[in-house]
């Protein structure tokens, strides 16, 4: 029998190709600026952005319909989301039981010089960091550790050494571990398709060759944070004694003020989702109300109805949501908490070929556990936990992995990393490892770091020895946040709760710039080449 369907002609699939390319470099190129850029007039947003990228990616058929389901479903996109969704579930439990606030009380107390503050500060923010992701560190301690700054009435230009200490440190402490930042946790999974176990980043890698240059840099970043204090100290030093005092008397003034606004925020902390959500709503109460009268059933109706007084009214439902964040006092939940965080540590830096656990399983694991926990023991609906989760970061990679591949589909990354000669750079010669050293710190800052982990990890073969470039990614594309306020979204949480704190305080750009810019250059370049040298050593 014939063969009646005719061969597509060359000519068209050059053409398919073609509009491909233009469409998909479009579609990106007019997305990226509002991924990466806050612009006031127009608040698209970074992950509602990426959403639409995605949309039009499909719309103008630049890739599949059918194939944004098999890109969602990939195991390793998967594992990525299950990794940070379990991560988020157990940090929400640690802040609702003030662990890190007891911590800090302890830590700071009155009385104590500045360079014992930032000592202790860049502790435990590193920790924080690397147990429940840079973000997450940003947005607990931030306001916490402002609070502590105003109570004590503290001087006035240590505010901004502070405000990059945790930024920065946040960071670089990021880098311990495969949860510590999103692009961390996007390379532990997705290298877990390459054939050579021994390229893929486990917890177990980030001990062996991390550890020691992220130590390095954070010692040194803290000792370039003393020294910006003590040059803010001089400035200082030589200013009027009038504008001095102006400004002691405003920290006073807000102090203050702050006696209870800071602690109601702090104790009972809301989500900003839901806190504009009750605000929007009771705006429209009125109206709402007004509407339900009018729509109000007739008599022999109201047996059919259900009745409107049998829900929680928003107030009951504000309150109950309260509540539910007070810490349980519950010695017991703690104790599992706790163990169940050192369990999952422990289970994903054991894992290997024989005894297998898996990245994105284990922390799901331990989530569910304490969700369970906690409403045995404390006898707490899960939620509201479940709404402090950032399901925006979610919805985040989802448009994230639909967007790039749209645009690894036209081929143009890969021809940009072919024309690099990247695609045959075995990283261990000193040239190749410079050039992939700038491409790495400029594409993180130019692309953000984790579409541009996305956009490399997908032109790297499942096969051969891979371990040089996942080491130095990694690293390069965390540290690389500290170069500019807009490199990495654990600066902007700073910048962003230190102007909503009762000080009102704008932490500029330019301000992060004059410190971030030369510190970041020299800070990864030290580390590259530390992990180079480890390289040698041990692999």
């Amino acid at each position: 029998m014939a063969n009646d369907t005719d061969p597509i002609p060359d000519t068209l699939i050059s053409i398919a190709h073609t509009y491909q390319i233009i469409l998909g470099c479009l579609t990106f190129a007019l997305v990226l600026p509002f991924v990466l850029i806050p612009f006031s007039r127009f608040p698209l947003g970074s992950t509602a952005a990426v959403l639409v990228g995605a949309f039009l990616m499909v719309a103008t058929t630049v890739i599949d319909q059918s194939h944004v389901y098999k890109v969602i479903g990939d195991a390793n996109n998967l594992k990525t989301i299950f990794l940070l969704w379990g991560m988020m579930v157990i940090s929400s439990y640690f802040e609702r039981e003030r662990l890190v606030d007891y911590l800090l009380n302890k830590l700071f107390p009155p009385g104590l010089a500045f360079h014992w503050w930032l000592l202790r500060l860049s502790i435990i923010d590193s920790i924080v960091a690397a147990l429940f992701t840079n973000d997450v560190a940003c947005v607990i301690l931030t306001p916490l550790i402002l609070k502590k700054w105003i109570e004590q009435e503290r001087d006035q230009y240590e505010l901004d050494t502070l405000l990059l200490a945790i930024a920065t440190q946040a960071n670089i402490g990021s880098t311990l571990t495969i949860f510590g930042n999103p692009q961390m946790a996007l390379m532990a999974s997705k290298s877990n398709a390459f054939v050579d176990h021994h390229s893929r980043l486990e917890l177990k890698t980030c001990v062996e060759y991390l550890w020691l240059p992220t130590l390095i840099v954070w010692l040194l970043n803290l000792l370039f944070l003393f020294f910006y204090y003590r040059l803010n100290r001089f400035r200082s030093n030589r200013t009027s004694p009038k504008q001095t005092a102006s400004e002691t008397t405003a920290v006073h003034t807000v102090e203050e003020q702050v006696q209870t606004s800071v602690v109601v925020s702090q104790s009972t902390p809301r989500s900003t989702r839901l806190n504009e959500s009750f605000r929007m709503k009771r705006m429209s109460e009125s109206s709402e109300r007004a509407s339900m009268r009018a729509l109000r059933p007739a008599p022999a109706m109201v047996d059919r109805c259900v009745s409107v007084a049998s829900f929680a009214t928003l107030e009951e439902l504000a309150e109950e949501y309260e509540v539910s964040l007070e810490s349980s006092h519950s010695r017991p939940f703690k104790i599992i908490l706790c163990a169940l965080l050192i369990l999952v540590i422990v289970l994903l830096f054991i894992s290997n070929d024989k005894i297998y656990f898996d990245i994105g399983l284990i922390p799901v694991g331990a989530a569910i556990i304490l969700i369970v926990a906690d409403t045995l023991i404390n006898r707490r609906s899960p939620i509201f936990i479940l709404t402090r989760i950032d399901w925006n970061v979610l919805l985040l990679f989802f448009g994230l992995f639909v967007w790039l591949d749209g645009l690894n589909s036209t081929g143009i990354p890969h021809w940009l990393w072919v024309a690099l000669k990247l695609d045959r750079a075995t990283l261990k010669d000193l040239n190749s490892l410079l050039l992939f050293y700038i491409f790495i710190l400029i594409g993180s800052n130019v692309f953000s770091n984790v579409p541009l982990t996305l956009l490399v990890l997908e032109q790297v073969p499942r096969t051969g020895d891979h371990l040089n470039l996942i080491l130095y990614l990694a690293f390069i594309t965390t540290i690389a946040g500290n170069l500019t306020l807009f490199g990495s979204v654990a600066n902007l949480i700073v910048a962003q709760k230190a102007l909503a704190s009762p000080l009102k305080y704008r932490f500029q750009f330019w301000t992060y710039f004059k410190y971030g810019f030369l510190t970041t250059l020299l800070l990864s370049l030290i580390g590259t080449f530390i992990i180079y040298g480890l390289l040698q050593i041990i692999g």
